[in-house]
């Protein structure tokens, strides 16, 4: 790469800490979401509460998913360079990125049309709800497979420091766990363990990105990636 190509992939790595905060602000905005087995009064009660928040929130997430591509790029060649060019694990990890994020984009849709169409549709407000849980709850599966196909490849060339890595890994069992739960049962807890893996993920993705900020901000030698 040239020193342009770095100097670029540097800045698309602050595409990680837009994410974070844009994240962060659609969580404080739209408060605490109804479980999935709540009842049609306390979800319609939920949406309408929060209707300007819901709404915004969609189009919030939407731009927070675009730096997170931005994000992803930098990440992608760092990894198919430490990979020697097999790309294996990258290409698990970019799937699984765009996996999650299409299935969250899509419950956050739902969210959106429900609120937007609450007083028209009565009882049937809980079956939008529960297909965004459930949606949403999914995307656990794929964020895993991102966050644990660049942990292993970071702690197995040890190009990510090992809390890092650590961070990573629990991130993804918490991801794993919240999506099995949330498909199997319908209560509450499956937003816990979701809460606590969301928040590790969100600190995973500052480190690895102070981490590659610095590696690219340092003079080197010329590669072919």
């Amino acid at each position: 790469t040239t020193m342009d190509d770095r100097r670029g992939e540097r800045w698309a790595v602050l595409g990680g800490v837009v994410f974070v905060l844009a994240d962060v602000a659609v969580a404080v905005l739209g408060g605490e979401p109804p479980a999935g087995d709540a009842g049609a009064v306390e979800v319609a009660r939920y949406l309408q509460d929060h209707g300007a928040a819901i709404q915004a929130g969609l189009g919030l997430f939407g731009l927070a998913s675009v730096a997170l591509m931005w994000w992803m790029g930098p990440l992608w060649r760092r990894m198919v360079r430490t990979e020697g060019g097999a790309a294996r694990l990258a290409v698990v990890s970019l799937l699984g990125l765009g996996v999650a994020g299409a299935l969250s984009l899509a419950s956050a849709a739902v969210s959106a049309a429900a609120e937007a169409r609450v007083d028209q549709i009565g009882d049937e407000v809980v079956v939008f709800h529960s297909l965004a849980v459930l949606l949403l709850a999914a995307s656990g599966f794929g964020v895993a497979a991102h966050l644990l196909s660049t942990s292993v490849l970071g702690a197995r060339t040890r190009t990510l420091p090992t809390w890092v890595v650590v961070i990573g890994v629990v991130a993804a069992l918490g991801f794993l766990g919240s999506a099995v739960a949330g498909v199997v049962t319908a209560g509450g807890a499956a937003d816990v363990v979701g809460a606590a893996g969301f928040g590790l993920w969100c600190v995973w993705i500052l480190a690895v990105s102070v981490v590659m900020w610095r590696e690219l901000g340092r003079p080197g030698e010329v590669d072919a990636g």
